[in-house]
């Protein structure tokens, strides 16, 4: 009984507490903040790259007659043409100018079908709509869903428009892109 914490622990049966160094401590968490951070690194680079299949699609920039060519007010507005040139049935169809202005398409589109799209159509997410006489088209976008359920995306932009956009000659007749030069 000469040493009083002796005798304090003898009396209730508990031992002494061990604690932490500096080192361990700073050790333990360093240890717990990198394994997290070290196995987020390694399933980055381990897990395979899964990009969007390229959406296989006619794509046409020009003057079209809308509502219809056959309808009797009829008018020429300049429009983008798609075609599903695919044996597949695309739902969900998005086309995007600019990455800012955007259209859906309500129902889908059937193999081999075109659909006929007015610029007016398309609209910022604040309902600005895309007038191309004052934004000029720099980036093209169209997405639709595939009947297997992936997304297929195809992009073009700057110089690989130019070969989408038609325009009419002196006596208003459509000249494809092909034939331009």
């Amino acid at each position: 009984m000469d040493h009083p914490q002796a005798e304090h622990h003898g009396e209730t049966g508990e031992q002494p507490h061990e604690t932490l160094t500096k080192g361990q401590l700073t050790l333990i968490l360093a240890v717990v903040t990198l394994v997290p951070f070290l196995l987020v690194v390694i399933l980055y680079f381990a897990t395979p790259d899964h990009r969007d299949p390229e959406l296989k699609v006619e794509v046409q920039v020009g003057p079209r007659a809308w509502p219809s060519d056959s309808s009797p007010d009829a008018r020429l507005v300049p429009c983008i043409i798609l075609r599903n040139p695919t044996e597949e049935t695309w739902r969900n169809v998005n086309v995007a100018i600019n990455e800012q202005y955007f259209y859906y398409h309500p129902g889908t589109i059937e193999p081999g079908q075109e659909v006929v799209i007015p610029l007016k159509f398309f609209h910022t997410k604040g309902s600005t709509v895309y007038h191309p006489e004052d934004w000029p088209m720099t980036h093209l976008t169209v997405y639709a869903q595939l009947p297997s359920g992936a997304r297929a995306i195809k992009q073009w932009e700057g110089d690989e428009l130019l070969p989408l956009i038609s325009s009419l000659n002196p006596s208003g007749e459509l000249i494809p892109p092909a034939a331009r030069h």
